[in-house]
């Protein structure tokens, strides 16, 4: 990293403002929907499943505090560091004339990624939940797929368009 790089303060836009909320709002939905469900569980509950979305690994309702927790640990981690865009890595070199563009694109990726992380995280627990009630527990075929495309896409593009002319 370059020390020299300039301390920029990035004015967020409506968009900015959506994805850090939203990704806030899932996060205090998941813990109130986890808190308001947990009596209710039976004490066996899907703990992990395979990449066809099929449970294979069964395990205490306790287990269900800890996709929460996790969420909680990466919504406060990528949050704090979106704090200081000046440190992130980026794929050119960053100066006076183009820092501020470079750093609004690269907060904007990692809110997206947040936003996405979040509402998958939400997902899960939602879907451990309700497979305890149903017996049923599945996720969809197309999860993995699109929780990896989710995370990848955006920084594909951030990597690509911080390259390109208009950004430079």
């Amino acid at each position: 990293m370059d020390d020299n790089r300039p301390s920029l303060k990035i004015k967020k836009e409506i968009i900015d403002y959506f994805l850090e909320y939203g990704a806030l709002i899932l996060l205090i939905s998941t813990w109130a929907f986890t808190i308001y469900h947990f009596n209710k569980l039976p004490d066996i509950i899907a703990t992990h499943f395979d990449f066809s979305g099929k449970p294979n690994d069964f395990g205490s309702k306790y287990t269900i505090w800890l996709l929460p927790v996790i969420m909680t640990f990466v919504y406060v981690l990528i949050f704090s560091l979106n704090q200081n865009p000046h440190k992130f890595n980026y794929p050119i070199k960053i100066t006076e004339q183009n820092a501020h563009k470079q750093y609004k694109l690269a907060s904007r990726m990692m809110r997206v990624i947040l936003f996405n992380i979040t509402t998958m995280f939400a997902y899960i627990t939602f879907k451990e939940i309700d497979g305890a009630y149903t017996n049923s527990s599945a996720l969809e075929w197309w999860f993995i797929p699109l929780l990896l495309c989710s995370t990848i896409i955006p920084t594909f593009y951030m990597i690509i368009v911080s390259g390109s002319k208009k950004y430079r």
